[in-house]
């Protein structure tokens, strides 16, 4: 994988928060191998029935791409943000997935792929692909930590 030898976590740098219909598990999966993660949950702001636009300002403000499965809300803000000029460290968007250890590889494939200045101000897909590229790198197939 990748690394960020400056910062000392794994990956290209991209320091992720995640949304909150997306599992918990997963930021404490992605900490495990040495990513930057927090889950909304974790930061203290779930159950407030917070609006994505105060979700993506929170993330921004934090210097965190978000990883949401809220697309269309998300492409909308996208939109929003760049006409006025506000930036955000990233979105990115990923179709909704319950299978947490595929979760985990999709991210891991996202964040070892973009680095934060392709992240910075951009609404990507995260990838769909990952157990196909992971069992090409010899991984283990079970990695919901």
């Amino acid at each position: 994988m990748g690394g960020d030898h400056r910062s000392g976590i794994v990956g290209l740098g991209v320091r992720l928060y995640i949304d909150e219909q997306v599992p918990k598990r997963l930021a404490k999966a992605l900490r495990d191998r040495g990513y930057d993660a927090e889950s909304c949950q974790e930061a203290g702001r779930d159950n407030q029935r917070l609006s994505d636009e105060v979700q993506l300002e929170y993330a921004a403000q934090q210097g965190r791409a978000i990883l949401t499965f809220d697309i269309g809300d998300y492409q909308r803000l996208e939109g929003e943000w760049k006409a006025t000029g506000r930036h955000h460290a990233g979105i990115i968007v990923c179709q909704q997935i319950t299978d947490v250890g595929e979760l985990l590889r999709r991210a891991r494939l996202h964040l070892d792929t973009f680095g934060p200045d392709v992240q910075h101000d951009t609404l990507l897909w995260m990838a769909c692909y990952a157990a196909a590229w992971f069992s090409s790198q010899g991984a283990v197939n079970n990695e919901d930590g």
